[in-house]
């Protein structure tokens, strides 16, 4: 029996505005449904697409409405006038007739300024990324499958880890393309990226019956990301009333670019704790 090629990327097009997700999208909970991160990046893709060159995108917005099926997704997308310097890109991800994630981001003209007159103290990437060892994602969710999270995206950790709750420090790198044949951008490298924050920060360990799961994914930049690897120095609160808030400061080998944030729902996993592997 001849073995199914290894996809190439995380979508193949499939006709104008659609794209097949390929098993590189999976997530970690169900077979059937994405990670947050390859629908953030695909509506990134679509976002891109309508900023104009001398336009920089500033802050994005990701809804993900339901669970994201491994599937034919269509999209749609429209750039909307706020004034002459302000405009908004809203995208959106259908599978067949049902919405299942949407964004809406804001593209802002640039403008040659002279240097600041005060700058935050620069901070680099103590060393490179690749000096620490890769980690590996944990199993207990989705076994031995292909997912998102251990087989298209690299991880190394510089603080923290997958298996210890708190605060951490993770730089992750996409291994394939968010759409064959085209080059990620700054902004679609962000957002894979940035969905990973409430979860390598996660306050309850593998071993718990309770975790967090994320409304939202918003990030602010100042810059675009100037190398594929992507920082993530995650923190995640969590208040009385059982909700969160995750706060990652996002960032490359240069330093900081921007802030991402994930309102969060706390939810029981199930009545017997996961099996860590």
């Amino acid at each position: 029996m001849t073995a199914t090629p290894e996809p190439t990327a995380l979508f193949e097009r499939s006709g104008d505005g659609t794209f097949v997700a390929t098993e590189f999208t999976r997530g970690p909970w169900r077979p059937d449904a994405q990670h947050g991160g390859p629908p953030s990046a695909l509506l990134a893709h679509e976002t891109v697409n309508h900023v104009h060159a001398d336009e920089f995108v500033s802050f994005i917005e990701v809804e993900l409405v339901r669970p994201v099926p491994l599937a034919s997704l269509t999209t749609r997308a429209e750039r909307v006038r706020i004034s002459g310097r302000v405009h908004r890109i809203t995208a959106e991800l259908h599978d067949g007739d049902e919405l299942v994630a949407r964004s809406s981001a804001v593209a802002l003209k640039t403008e040659d300024l002279d240097p600041p007159e005060w700058e935050a103290p620069s901070t680099v990437a103590p060393d490179p990324p690749e000096a620490f060892e890769p980690a590996d994602p944990p199993r207990w969710a989705s076994g031995d499958v292909t997912t998102y999270h251990r087989n298209a995206v690299e991880h190394r950790f510089t603080a923290g880890s997958f298996r210890e709750p708190g605060p951490a420090i993770d730089w992750v790198r996409l291994r394939v393309p968010v759409v064959v044949g085209a080059e990620p951008t700054s902004l679609e490298r962000l957002c894979a990226a940035a969905d990973f924050g409430s979860g390598i920060s996660a306050v309850y360990g593998p071993r718990s019956a309770y975790g967090l799961i994320n409304a939202n994914l918003t990030i602010s930049l100042y810059r675009h990301a100037s190398s594929d690897w992507i920082s993530l120095d995650a923190t995640t609160h969590v208040g009385p009333q059982g909700c969160g808030l995750g706060v990652t400061t996002l960032g490359d080998v240069d330093g900081p670019v921007g802030i991402a944030t994930q309102s969060l729902l706390g939810y029981r996993l199930r009545a017997e704790p996961f099996v860590t592997r």
